[in-house]
């Protein structure tokens, strides 16, 4: 069994006191590692620790380090508040904001589902639970946050490499896009996808208040019209009108 010094993995998983690896887990077959984590007890008279407070137990999935996976297992004390902890998720998600700030940028990007899992070694399942809770409004965009793994490769792996810049599409950061999304501006819309994919997204645009989520949104419109430039061409007519 490969033995792993306790507060060297504390110090890579970038975990600071008063939170204390207490135990681990690691399966080189398959290239995971379960950590236990909790707050350091008080100690009261000749440094005996005091009885640990009651708690819930969190388990979300972490950065990797190299080709190991690890799954963190938090006991919360009851009303604690993780904001701001890279290594913490947001309650019900299945990743940490390390990882969640990993796979958003990813979807900020347009990489599909399945090369998300491929890229970052994920689950379809957890991935598609992100997902889902990003388009339903209940988790925000993910927080910068620092790093302990390696990079994870480019989306550029994946893809033929971005596509070039249309001067027919306006850009991203014009402000039609986000009227045709909020319904301020409305077009004669011939083709049926489009028709489509406008409805569902001004339908979970009701439920996004988050505004990094709610550019994700316009981003995925975007890339649409750039991608079918050839056959929107009495939609982009009144769009650049708009």
């Amino acid at each position: 069994m490969i033995s792993i010094d306790k507060a060297l993995l504390r110090q890579l998983l970038l975990i600071e006191r008063p939170w204390e690896v207490r135990d681990y887990r690691l399966d080189v077959r398959k290239r995971r590692c379960d950590v236990w984590i909790g707050q350091e007890p008080e100690r009261g008279w000749f440094g005996r620790p005091k009885s640990a407070p009651a708690g819930e137990l969190a388990v979300w999935q972490h950065l990797a380090i190299g080709p190991v996976r690890f799954h963190l297992h938090v006991i919360l004390p009851l009303g604690f508040e993780s904001k701001g902890i890279g290594w913490m998720g947001e309650p019900g998600m299945p990743f940490t904001r390390a990882l969640a700030a990993r796979v958003f940028a990813l979807f900020g990007e347009g990489v599909p589902l399945q090369s998300v899992c491929t890229l970052l070694d994920l689950s379809l399942q957890d991935v598609w639970r992100y997902r889902y809770a990003l388009d339903t409004g209940r988790a925000g965009g993910a927080e910068p946050v620092a790093r302990p793994a390696e990079p994870a490769p480019a989306p550029a792996a994946t893809r033929a490499g971005p596509a070039p810049a249309s001067t027919a599409v306006p850009d991203v950061t014009d402000p039609v896009w986000l009227r045709l999304l909020d319904g301020d501006l409305s077009l004669d819309i011939k083709v049926l996808s489009l028709k489509l994919m406008l409805t569902k997204l001004r339908s979970q645009l009701d439920l996004i208040h988050d505004e990094e989520v709610r550019l994700l949104k316009l981003k995925e419109l975007h890339r649409y019209f750039v991608k079918n430039e050839r056959v929107l061409t009495h939609e982009l007519d009144q769009l650049r009108l708009g």
